[in-house]
């Protein structure tokens, strides 16, 4: 059974920069087996976040919870480290051994895993991002395209086996075959395991077809929880926020706050149908 991770009135400041509160007050739980997008725009604290988040920081004040109990001592902050697993925004922070299957294997090997356990979660973990390491495995990870180098990043997280993974800006610089790709192996990664996604993003569009939940954050603070249904068609101002909808958002709600039902506002023809309908509508008048 996966472990819940929660976030009880975190706040942080990082020390000596004067910058204020990087967090205050965040009240967050992830549930196990969903997928949770904390949106919001840059300075929002969305990175602060995913690391109070997978243990790298300590909350200033507040605590992360790990299977309901507090991580706070050595131990638990290191089973913490053993569960959950943060994608960086950029892979170049995550890149370091000098080939592609030795960045894979450094996470599960430094769990203890070695010989046909350890080469069956590296295959694992590449077949799921889309990696050939007959192709890659023996070239240096900073030779490849930066989408080649996040699918690296991805693998070495993914082949630790996390119960919570932790996504931060995960579509910065893909195109739409890389996004479609990263969104393939997140599906894959789920329907093997029962893990706990959260992805802090910008933009919505990448996140849109995985997503169960959508924290929104602004300068610091969780602003509100909500469903797709309810973003659709709540008022919180995205623009003010920061956050990207994707264009067919945009419209869909639209439609939806002329009072036009939807099924699926990401659904090009569904949204074809609302439109026409909306016309009826309008011509009826």
């Amino acid at each position: 059974m996966v472990s819940r991770l929660s976030l009880e009135n975190v706040s942080y400041s990082y020390p000596l920069q004067g910058t204020g509160m990087a967090l205050r007050g965040i009240s967050l739980d992830a549930r196990p087996g969903e997928v949770l997008c904390v949106a919001g725009s840059n300075g929002s604290g969305k990175s602060t976040l995913a690391q109070v988040c997978a243990g790298l920081l300590a909350p200033t004040s507040g605590s992360v919870l790990y299977d309901g109990k507090p991580v706070g001592s050595r131990v638990r902050l290191r089973k913490l480290h053993r569960k959950v697993g943060l994608l960086f925004q950029s892979p170049e922070d995550q890149l370091f051994a000098d080939t592609v299957r030795k960045d894979i294997e450094f996470g599960p090997r430094n769990q203890g895993l070695r010989g046909d356990e350890l080469a069956g979660r590296v295959d694992e973990a590449s077949t799921l991002v889309g990696l050939s390491l007959e192709e890659t495995g023996g070239r240096s990870p900073f030779s490849l395209s930066e989408g080649e180098k996040r699918r690296v990043a991805l693998a070495g997280v993914l082949a630790m086996s996390p119960e919570v993974l932790v996504l931060d800006e995960p579509f910065i610089g893909l195109d739409r075959d890389g996004r479609e790709h990263l969104i393939g192996a997140l599906s894959s990664y789920l329907n093997r395991k029962l893990a706990t996604v959260i992805v802090v993003t910008h933009d919505l569009s990448g996140t849109w077809p995985l997503a169960d939940r959508f924290a929104l954050l602004s300068e610091g603070r969780l602003l509100v929880i909500e469903s797709k249904a309810d973003l659709m068609s709540g008022e919180a101002d995205m623009l003010a926020l920061g956050v990207q909808l994707p264009q067919w958002g945009v419209l869909a709600r639209e439609l939806l706050h002329a009072g036009i039902a939807l099924e699926d506002p990401s659904d090009p023809s569904c949204l074809a149908k609302a439109l026409a309908r909306r016309r009826e509508v309008e011509d009826g008048r």
